[in-house]
């Protein structure tokens, strides 16, 4: 008889991010359905399940409700402030959070895998395409927490490394609907690219009224984001006027074998990398704990540091030094409901957490200059 493992899923299915939050909660519902009906997996998982609706301070009881129902293992949480609310008690607990997430870097625990991509994996390489393709006149754009702040604070480093100009930064809080004062500034500056840390509704907001103000001028306006998924599209509708990039590990674009099999076994789904982050979370721990014949975390985290392992995105491996998954790079447009690839890194990357090892000399030849050191870091 195969061996039954508790694990938690800690994601809303209501609230302002419910698009992101709901098909990561998709994607780990369909992993641990497929695991449990596989001939071949040699566990079971007893899925024990909590939703915060969107409400942070729910977030503290929904772990607390996971650990005491025997999850040592917990996948979830979207905002990074709902992640930070819980790191203690994960920790307390020496449980680990599985984080599906993308988020803004300068965190390492040992009790949190981090699956989801930092600005190593995401944000530095779509500033670097972005400064060549569009220019150097960026306006920056985040929802008023440690997400925003911190994206956009690495991301101004990288705009004046290149002797580049930040027109303006602004912040709004979860929900804001009213962005005009901000798109009269965008429009009447020399505004190249907008890169948009906004979070969920305010996203939808701010994208449509910008479109609408562009098609009046008919301009075109780049927005650029490390969080926008294909389960957000149908909320923007077309946008005719903004050219809409997203940086990923993952997009469904056409043809793509994954989400194929997927809308053969689950039917006609939205497919991001919001889903396929937690699926891939689900099915790693489901490795582990298969290896190690238990879910102990104290022997689960060194097998996924000793080991290539096979997921949906190629064989990947998370790093002893930091706990974070070493993931593939693209950089994706919306086009007619879709988004389509337009850039890849050449191979995975490995995550910089604190950008310790990044270089900036990529945005020092923009401006036309070498850097003063072999590798300059964006630290602070």
């Amino acid at each position: 008889m195969k061996p039954t493992i508790p694990i938690g899923v800690l994601y809303s299915s209501s609230g302002t991010y419910q698009r992101m939050s709901g098909n990561s909660l998709l994607g780990a519902r369909h992993a641990i359905d497929e695991i449990n009906r596989s001939k071949t997996a040699g566990i079971t998982l007893a899925a024990h399940y909590f939703d915060p609706q969107g409400e942070l301070s729910a977030y503290q009881r929904g772990v607390e409700y996971l650990l005491a129902h025997g999850a040592r293992h917990v996948v979830g949480t979207t905002t990074s402030a709902s992640r930070k609310d819980i790191v203690p008690d994960v920790e307390k607990a020496g449980a680990l959070l599985w984080y599906a997430t993308p988020y803004e870097g300068f965190e390492c625990s040992e009790n949190v895998v981090y699956l989801g991509g930092c600005p190593s994996q995401n944000l530095v390489p779509l500033l670097d395409y972005a400064l060549r393709e569009f220019g150097r006149s960026a306006l920056l754009i985040g929802s008023n927490y440690v997400w925003g702040w911190e994206s956009n604070r690495i991301a101004r480093e990288l705009v004046e490394a290149a002797e580049g100009n930040v027109v303006a930064e602004k912040y709004y809080r979860f929900g804001d609907a009213d962005f005009k004062a901000i798109i009269d500034q965008i429009l009447v500056n020399e505004t190249a690219f907008i890169l948009n840390n906004l979070v969920g509704e305010s996203s939808y907001f701010f994208l449509r009224q910008l479109n609408d103000a562009c098609a009046r001028l008919n301009i075109q306006m780049p927005v650029l984001s490390c969080n926008f998924t294909e389960c957000e599209l149908p909320e923007v509708g077309s946008l005719s006027h903004v050219r809409l990039l997203s940086c990923g590990p993952w997009f469904d674009t056409p043809g793509n074998g994954f989400s194929a099999r997927q809308r053969v076994r689950h039917g006609t789904q939205c497919y991001s990398h919001c889903y396929t982050s937690a699926y891939n979370a689900v099915h790693i721990f489901a490795q582990a704990c298969q290896a190690m014949g238990g879910d102990d975390p104290a022997k689960v985290l060194p097998w996924l540091h000793g080991n290539q392992i096979p997921t949906l995105m190629g064989k990947l491996q998370v790093k002893a030094s930091n706990n974070h998954l070493a993931l593939p790079c693209c950089i994706a447009e919306a086009r007619q409901g879709q988004f389509s690839i337009i850039h890849c890194e050449p191979s995975v990357l490995d995550a910089d957490p604190y950008l310790t090892r990044t270089s900036l000399a990529r945005f020092h030849e923009l401006a036309g200059c070498k850097a003063s050191a072999p590798s300059l870091r964006v630290v602070k």
